[in-house]
């Protein structure tokens, strides 16, 4: 399926985009243990999850939670079995969660899930309420979180689900933000995918670097899927509305450049805004 924000737009259903966003937009990462989707799971289809039919209230506040109830959606469409978050535990100690095991033929999926939002920031990308860094997820997903499923107590609690042997992957999604002030970013992580979403982020007070065009305000909601919208404003009307929300708020604002679409506007280029402060 193609990733590029314009080949969704002709499914105007949010919850159907984030899905097929989730499932086949871009990977973060580009690793070993990235392989693509159609080689673990051909029946992940797009022309079959497009018809998926999701509760009207398939909502959560955590965009992480969010992302992985859709994946358990898809599988459960496409009449995958799997368990989900499996937890180990050892003497009363939870070593970690397994998010996602699917039996295959002759072994076991265990795949971790993440969507992740990161601004470059000089030394590493940091995640927009900073406490979080690109450079420590990478490292706990790879050091942690997929050699947990060898443990000796996971191999235990996988087998009484199923006895083949466990092959460990790692899904990501999300968009990296590049300054484009004065600030420059660290480089990228070898693990990060050359095709991996992308946007520029600038505090507010330099908004300025805001190219011409037609915007739109992104909810929290929004952020997971490239965002279709029934209106825009004007660059104008966008710098009026920063300088008012950031006189009472400093927290960090995902915005879009929309383009005409034949029945509304879609996102073309993603943006976050931050509060002048937010990197010193």
């Amino acid at each position: 399926m193609a990733t590029t924000p314009e080949a969704f737009f002709d499914i105007q259903d949010k919850n159907k985009r984030d899905l097929l966003w989730s499932i086949f937009g871009p990977s973060l990462l580009d690793s070993s243990v990235t392989p693509a989707l159609k080689e673990i799971l051909p029946e992940l289809r797009e022309s079959h999850l497009k018809g998926t039919t999701l509760s009207p209230d398939f909502q959560s506040p955590r965009l992480g939670f969010r992302f992985e109830q859709l994946w358990q959606s898809a599988l459960s469409s496409s009449q995958v079995p799997f368990i989900a978050n499996q937890q180990i535990t050892e003497q009363n100690r939870t070593l970690g969660e397994l998010d996602l095991l699917i039996p295959r033929e002759n072994s076991t999926l265990h795949i971790e899930l993440a969507l992740k939002f990161y601004l470059g920031v000089e030394d590493d990308w940091i995640g927009p309420n900073r406490r979080d860094l690109l450079s420590r997820k990478i490292q706990h997903t790879f050091e942690h979180q997929l050699p947990l499923a060898q443990h000796d107590v996971a191999l235990d609690a996988i087998r009484e689900f199923t006895p083949t042997p466990v092959r460990s992957f790692a899904i990501m999604r999300g968009c990296l933000f590049s300054p484009v002030h004065d600030v420059s970013a660290a480089p990228l992580p070898a693990e990060i995918s050359p095709d991996h979403w992308s946007g520029y982020w600038c505090p507010v007070d330099q908004a300025h670097y805001l190219p011409e065009g037609h915007w739109y305000v992104l909810s929290k909601q929004d952020w997971l899927s490239p965002v279709y919208s029934s209106f825009a404003v004007s660059r104008e009307e966008l710098l009026k509305y920063l300088k008012c929300t950031y006189k009472h708020l400093s927290i960090p604002l995902a915005i879009a450049r929309m383009g005409k679409l034949e029945n509304g506007w879609g996102e073309v280029e993603r943006w976050m805004m931050v509060a002048p402060d937010w990197h010193s």
